[in-house]
């Protein structure tokens, strides 16, 4: 049976960067499948090695590799024959890179969207002697999260702008795979950019095969090849978790968060919601606003397979 996940973090508006480490990810690694977030990912692998699919890609990793990957961007962990029944330990990064190159750029939008539209487009893979900077500053965001002392949002603020740039500084050379080529993986993220700019609206078949220049036929079929879903539900996914975003920082009545978020009928976003997240919209909001400082343990992350 195949499958594909999609995984959406709530990243805090206080703080563009979200910090996985410790304990729970020092564990048996490649049980996980081709997933994609809504946000861009940084690994740091303490040790293992193997493979990170990224597409039709297979790109190598061991110990002291840090990994790039965009938002959007399908993606597995996979380790070496010879590791699958050995613990491996990764840390991660989850970063909302506009709201980082905004601050770091003071809303200019001249300075940040380049970058943005750059980094965008760049899977990076780097080995130890490539990445010693990258490593420092990741393992200094995590101290700050981690100790929360004064200041540390501006601290970790800063220093996620600077890993940003790092990465946006590397030379062609060093980037194993830069998506610039008109593949599978370009056409998924022209869908999935125009899902997630348009969610709101009536969007049709039609409206995502002409953002991307194919067919409806051949829309539909590149899409499920590297996501194993289909982009109606996709769609589905974006709404529920921008239902979840509004549900967890406002008190509007449940039939405007779902007119809000494409679903003009109540009955169908209550089902696809539960569907989605195993609990009702009332049910997310009484947990979320219960700990509001942890939104991000109240995530969608929705695993289709047949």
């Amino acid at each position: 049976m195949q499958k594909a996940e999609y995984r959406y973090y709530e990243i805090s508006q206080g703080l563009p960067v979200m910090a996985l480490s410790g304990k729970k990810w020092e564990t048996i690694y490649g049980t996980d499948n081709m997933h994609f977030h809504n946000c861009l990912e940084i690994g740091y692998c303490h040790y293992g090695n193997g493979t990170i699919h990224v597409a039709e890609k297979e790109l190598l990793y061991h110990a002291g590799t840090i990994t790039f990957i965009p938002k959007n961007t399908p993606h597995r962990t996979c380790p070496a024959p010879e590791e699958c029944e050995k613990k491996q330990k990764w840390e991660y990064l989850f970063v909302d890179m506009e709201a980082v190159l905004k601050r770091g750029f003071g809303n200019v939008p001249e300075k940040y969207i380049y970058i943005e539209q750059n980094l965008s487009q760049k899977i990076s893979v780097l080995e130890n002697a490539e990445n010693t900077r990258a490593v420092t500053l990741m393992q200094m965001i995590i101290e700050e999260i981690k100790l929360r002392q004064a200041n540390y949002r501006y601290t970790v603020s800063t220093l996620t702008f600077n890993l940003v740039l790092f990465f946006d500084r590397l030379d062609n050379e060093n980037i194993k795979f830069q998506n610039n080529s008109m593949d599978t993986l370009d056409y998924t993220r022209k869908i999935i950019n125009h899902i997630e700019i348009h969610y709101m609206e009536d969007i049709r078949a039609k409206d995502l095969a002409k953002a991307c220049d194919l067919s409806e036929t051949h829309m539909r079929r590149i899409f499920i090849e590297a996501t194993n879903i289909t982009p109606s539900e996709y769609l589905n996914l974006v709404r529920i978790k921008r239902a979840c975003e509004i549900l967890a920082k406002e008190k509007c009545p449940i039939e405007k968060v779902a007119n809000s978020v494409g679903y003009p009928v109540l009955s169908t976003f209550m089902r696809n919601f539960k569907k989605t997240t195993g609990i009702s919209p009332n049910v997310w909001r009484r947990k979320a606003l219960e700990n509001p400082e942890n939104v991000a343990a109240y995530q969608v992350s929705v695993l289709k397979g047949w």
